[in-house]
Formats: structure tokens, sequence, C-alpha cells
């Protein structure tokens, strides 16, 4: 998996990025500073805003419950996703890392935008070994955003997202997964499939 973003691509983006890095930046100060974050009604608003959360009131108690435990025992996409799997039965890629990268700014979020963009997919309903993949696919999300913001226009991106926000508190990849949320097109050049993993003898994460 390669990210291929061109300077043109970047500077059309990062003016897009304002509003949702502002809630971003609030939801994050929240959980910095609020006691039992994760209890508290308005960071679950925010988040549940922020990260488009539509799912019943029995599933969100135990996310934000899964969530406390995540933070203090600071538990790995991999048990992060078993867990939400054992409780509600669905295995939620996207709101998994979502709760890692609120956690752990570092971590990639697996968004439907951003993996449209790279033209990767997540694994069907029902394929085998699914469970191992998504965890490949996470990894993978990781390895490349560190390898972009390695290169030349990984620089670029984030001299000119610090130029333009330099009051913003983010970290690199956060700067990143916000360009390529706003960058609305399959970049060419990009693999389909995570690269040198053979992803269907994968049944679970390794860490």
């Amino acid at each position: 998996m390669k990210i291929i973003l061109s300077a043109r691509d970047i500077n059309t983006a990062l003016p897009k990025v304002a509003k949702g890095l502002q809630q971003y930046l609030a939801l994050q100060r929240m959980a910095a500073h609020l006691p039992n974050f994760h209890v508290d009604p308005g960071f679950r608003r925010s988040y549940n805003h922020f990260y488009r959360v539509r799912r019943g009131v029995a599933w969100r108690q135990v996310y934000f419950q899964l969530m406390g435990r995540a933070h203090q025992q600071g538990l790995p996409f991999d048990t992060i996703l078993n867990e939400i799997h054992k409780a509600t039965g669905r295995l939620e890629a996207s709101f998994a890392s979502k709760m890692l990268a609120t956690l752990r700014p570092t971590e990639p979020v697996i968004d439907s935008e951003v993996l449209r963009n790279l033209g990767v997919r997540l694994p069907y309903a029902g394929a085998q070994g699914r469970f191992g993949k998504i965890c490949v696919l996470h990894k993978e999300l990781g390895h490349a955003f560190g390898n972009f913001l390695k290169t030349q226009q990984g620089r670029y991106l984030v001299s000119e997202f610090t130029q333009m926000y330099p009051s913003a508190n983010v970290t690199e990849e956060k700067m990143l997964d916000l360009v390529l949320w706003q960058t609305r097109q399959t970049s060419p050049g990009v693999s389909a499939q995570p690269t040198g993993t053979n992803t269907s003898a994968m049944p679970a994460c390794i860490n």
C-alpha cells in the first residue's frame, strides 16, 4: 500500500480541513482533560457527531465502556476489535480504529473516505479470515502513513499544514489523515491490497 499525494492535492485539501480539525481538537481536549472522559455526555455527543456513530444506545454503552478499559489498559487494535465483536457480534473495523486513534493519536483511522482515496477496501462480510485481514489492513495503513511522512511530499504536507494551522496541536499522522479525508479521489498507482502479506493465511492480528 502506497500513498500518493501531489502538492496540488495537498494544497487543495488543506483549506477544507479547517472545520473537521476544530471538531477534532475539541474532542481530543476533552479526552485529555476530563476525568473519566468516556462516560462524559459531552464527550460522547462530540465523539458520536465527529465520527458519525449511528448505533443504538446499547451498542454505544458497550463501546464507551470498552474505550475506558482500552485507555486504562493500553489495549491494542486487535483486542479492541475482538472485544467489540464479542459484545455486539459485529466486526467494527472503523470504530475500533477510531477508538484507538482517540487514545493514541499516532494510530491510523480506517475510514471509508480514506480507503476509497487509496483504492483499498475492507474485506467483505463473510470473507474467510476477515478478522485477520482487517488487522493486517490496519497495520499496513500505519506503515503507509509512516512511509509517506518520510517522503518529500510528506514533509511538504506537514510544513504546509503547520503553516496554515500553526496553533493546531496534532500529530503528523493526523495531519495526513485529515488531508486524505478531504482528497476525494483515487490516487493512481496505489495498491488495492496490503503488500507482502498473505492475508488469507492470517487468522489473527500479530502485534
